[in-house]
């Protein structure tokens, strides 16, 4: 069976497609490459934004943000 001819068209479609695999996976690759690091970020800018509300006063977190804080006057395990 005869493979079918792309126009150009066809062929920009196609790396438009490929392209944004690409910036998908790569956007996958950094932010699972460090996720610690990653876990750190957000878990300082959850308690930035939230270091008011009455969960993280009542354990004495007195609006800190930082893990090690966080860790030791919330441990959960």
């Amino acid at each position: 069976m005869p493979v079918p001819k792309k126009d150009g068209f066809a062929d920009q479609m196609e790396l438009r497609v490929l392209e944004k695999y690409k910036k998908a996976i790569q956007f996958i690759e950094d932010v699972t490459s460090d996720a610690e690091e990653v876990q750190k970020s957000v878990l300082s800018e959850i308690l930035t934004q939230n270091g008011h509300v009455e969960y993280l006063q009542r354990h004495r977190l007195d609006g800190r943000t930082n893990q090690e804080s966080f860790k030791r006057l919330l441990t959960c395990c």
